[in-house]
Order: C-alpha cells, then structure tokens, then sequence
C-alpha cells in the first residue's frame, strides 16, 4: 500500500475526496489529513506519506508552498493538486514546481481513479530500483555502506535511533496487509517475499495481533533479534529470511523467532551415515535416518543444518572430488524447490543411500547415446528459466542420474549445475545489457525467484552486481 495525505482548508472537500473512490483496491491508503499548509507540513515531515493531494488557496501557507517545501525536503511525497476551473493557471504553475497531476473539482471517480493508477505505476518502479539499492547495501555490510544504507533508512522512514531498537521481519506468501497500521520499511526480496525494518516494538505489536494465526496464503515469518546499529542490520536480515525458511523444516506455517541451530548434530549424523554406508549396515543406516527425521521435526534445526545435511549426504554418496560433485544444491531456495518439506528431502536421501548399497545401477551398464545427450542439452537450453534436476532429466529420459552427470561432465566439460547456473547467467547478462527490464524481473525470466539469491550467485560469476554490470555495458556503449 502506498500512504496519502489529503489537504484542504475545508473539511467537506476532504470528505468528497475520501469517499470518491475505494483506495485501497487500487493500492492506497489514507494515513492523514490536514487542514491548512503548515499542518501539512508537519505531517509530512512526521508521516512520509508517498503522496500528498492538496488544495491551492488555502491561509497561511498555500498550496504551491507546500510543494515547493515539500519537495526541498529529505524524502519528497508526489504531489497531485486539486483545483477547481479558475484556479488551473495555478494549477500550471503547480506541475512547474513538481507536482504530479491535478484534479478538478467537484471529484469524478474516473479521474481520481486514473491519476491513482499512473501514480501506482510511477511509484512501484521508483520503490522498486529503491529496494535494490537498499539490498546491495545490506549485502555489502562494509563501513561505507553502513553510512549510506543508514542514510537510505532514514529517507525511506527508518530509523534506529529509537529506545527499543529496530528488527527485521521476513514474510513468504501472503501480503504485508498483517502490519496494517505500522509504518515499515518494505523491500521485495523476491517472487513472493517480502522483507519488512521496523521498530521493534511495532513489530511486537503486530505479532500480538496475529495471536499466532498466519493470514491467509502465508507459509512462514522469520523474526530477527533486536537491531541496535546498522552495522547489524544484514545480519539481521540473514537471520530473519533463515528463520522465515523454517516452514520447511517444520513442515507447518508459522511465526519464526531467531534460534541457534545445533551444527554438531548435523556432523554426528553425518559420521553415522558415513559409518553405516561403509560397513553396508542397513539397519544403523535406518537409524541414522530416523534420527534425523526425529531432530529437525523438534524444530531444533534450521533451514541450514537441512541445506548442509542434504549437500554432505550427496557428496559422501558420490565419492568424488568437489569439482565433480553432482546433484549438490547452491542455496535455500533451490532446497525447497526441490522438495515440498525436510521429510520429504530426508525420504530421498534415504532412498538414494539404500540404493548406493543394494539397488545402485552401474552408470556404464545404461544404454545411451550422443543423441540422447543433445536431446537433453536442447532441452536445458529450452527450459533453463524453469526447475530442472539431474532427477528430473533421469526421469525423463529413463537413465540413471549417475549417467547424467557423467555424460555432462563428458560431453560438455563440466558439471550440469555448473552449466545451469552459466546459461541463466548469460541470459541475465544479455537482458541487462540490452532491456530496461527491472533486475527483479530479470531474476525471475532466467529461473531465479529469489533477488537476493540472483544477486549473490551473479556477483559470483561476474564479479559484478547485477546493477554494476548494466551501468559498465551502458557505459561500453558511449
């Protein structure tokens, strides 16, 4: 939702204002009104509405005073000015200082309702480059950045410098309709995640009102310790998206606190499994597996220690080196895209471990050929934006996902993730180079639903953020 404030002189005109439409279906809501120019000033100091409607003639301050000071100010709103027929010489004057639009009067819903839908366009993209600023700064985490990220805070509405602290809030799923009333600091972090900053006592507000109910379509809210400086504030947020990831791990919706998960009993499964596996015992292997299932449905583990568990159990079942380590997963979200839950990853892991004793299929014993190898390259290459597996293409062309990995490795020269992750990379490169696209856009087109993941894994490959790549290309281009 974005805030407004509506300003006039006469209380009747904000009333016709207010019920001239239903803001919210187009994605607004009224945070304030006032009643003279000075007042609205004050507000829009206090509140940071994201848009301000106010009247011409009105005493003390009027109301192209208003937007001359209002756009002097750290954070300026968008102006809309509403006049009446003999005032549109000042309504000119108006959109000369910076505001937006006007409106007549008397109000006709079809022109508010189009000024707000060009105003929601203009807004949403402004918020959006906003949000991936904001995200390379808390990713950065250095001294300068800090200082500039603080600076951003502030702008946006967020401060520290309160007696309880900030905190950060991760949602998935939903809508951040359950922080109705507080004023957060909001950033999509990716396709159906949201991060909110706000002051941790709001933020213990809102929870006590949800009395533990998530809203509807909601899977998880990771809540993170208390933030004192920015300084903290990504490691916050990397506590805060761990902990809305729990859901997986539970395998029930739900609100996450920040809780330290116990590494040392991920590693003394490990060393069970690697026991069983070696001495063939498919009894203690059972065991092994039913602890685990036992450990992270206590909910004592996180999303980590299921990511860990998973890659070391793949690694160890391969007996390669870790260049040719197949079926490994590179992040959290490519985890839950694979499997729906923890028992669901822990049931396949059981499987595969059973059949590396008793059911493997040797790799060689599998018929094959070049030709099935370029079906399934044209078939990547058609369908990399999308989920596909080692799993996934074993299925499809019914041979052992061994062999699919081997005939990468062969025929290609390296590993099937590896050449994944080099397509969607390239692609990403190509539409930033070449497209006005926004990068959360981009992020999605090639397969990434995640824009904090896209921008780790793309900064891996190109040394480069996603935005420090566009503004080279365009700079090549001059």
């Amino acid at each position: 939702m974005f805030s407004v404030l509506i300003v006039d002189d006469e209380s009747w005109v904000v009333e016709s204002l207010k019920a001239s439409v239903e803001w919210e279906n187009y994605g607004f809501e009224i945070v304030g009104e006032a009643y003279s120019g000075l007042d609205a000033m004050e507000q829009i100091v206090g509140k940071r509405p994201d848009v301000v409607f106010t009247d011409i003639r009105m005493p003390g301050m009027t109301g192209l005073q208003l937007i001359k000071q209002g756009m002097e100010s750290d954070n300026p709103p968008v102006f809309v000015v509403v006049s009446g027929h003999a005032e549109f010489a000042y309504a000119q004057r108006a959109l000369n200082y910076g505001a937006a639009a006007y409106c007549l009067k008397p109000y006709d819903e079809r022109e508010i309702i189009d000024v707000l839908l060009k105003l929601k366009k203009k807004l949403e993209m402004s918020r959006s480059m906003s949000d991936i600023t904001l995200l390379q700064l808390i990713g950065e985490g250095t001294e300068a950045s800090c200082a500039l990220l603080k600076r951003a805070c502030e702008q946006r509405g967020f401060r520290l410098d309160g007696p309880g602290g900030g905190a950060a809030a991760a949602c998935i799923g939903g809508s951040g309709e359950w922080l109705a009333g507080e004023r957060t600091l909001a950033i999509r972090i990716g396709k159906q995640r949201m991060l909110h900053l706000l002051p941790y006592d709001r933020l213990e507000h809102a929870l006590s009102r949800l009395g533990g109910v998530l809203p509807e379509g909601m899977m998880g809210i990771g809540v993170s310790f208390r933030i004192g400086e920015y300084e903290r504030i990504k490691e916050a947020v990397d506590c805060a998206v761990l902990r809305a990831n729990q859901y997986f791990v539970t395998g029930t919706p739900g609100i996450y606190h920040e809780r330290e998960g116990a590494n040392a009993a991920v590693h003394e499964l490990m060393k069970k499994i690697s026991l069983s596996m070696a001495g063939k015992d498919l009894p203690a292997l059972h065991a092994a597996f039913d602890e685990a299932v036992r450990l992270f449905g206590q909910g004592s583990l996180t999303i980590r220690q299921a990511f860990h568990f998973y890659n070391m159990t793949i690694a160890f079942l391969q007996r390669a080196e870790e260049d040719q380590r197949e079926g490994l997963l590179l992040g959290y979200e490519q985890l839950m895209e694979a499997f729906p839950n923890v028992t669901e990853m822990i049931a396949y892991l059981r499987s595969l471990s059973m059949k590396s004793i008793n059911e493997a299929m040797p790799a060689e014993t599998v018929q094959t050929s070049n030709e099935t190898m370029a079906a399934m390259l044209a078939y990547v290459k058609a369908n990399y934006d999308k989920d596909i597996s080692i799993q996934s293409l074993a299925q499809r062309y019914y041979i052992h996902p061994n062999y699919v990995s081997q005939l990468f490795k062969k025929e290609v020269g390296e590993t099937f993730t590896a050449y994944m992750t080099r397509l969607r990379i390239a692609r990403a490169c190509e539409l930033l180079a070449t497209t006005n696209l926004m990068v959360t856009e981009i992020a999605e087109r090639v397969g990434y639903g995640d824009y904090y993941y896209f921008t780790r894994i793309f900064k891996k490959a190109t040394s480069h953020t996603p935005t420090q790549y566009r503004d080279r290309s365009a700079m090549s281009k001059l």
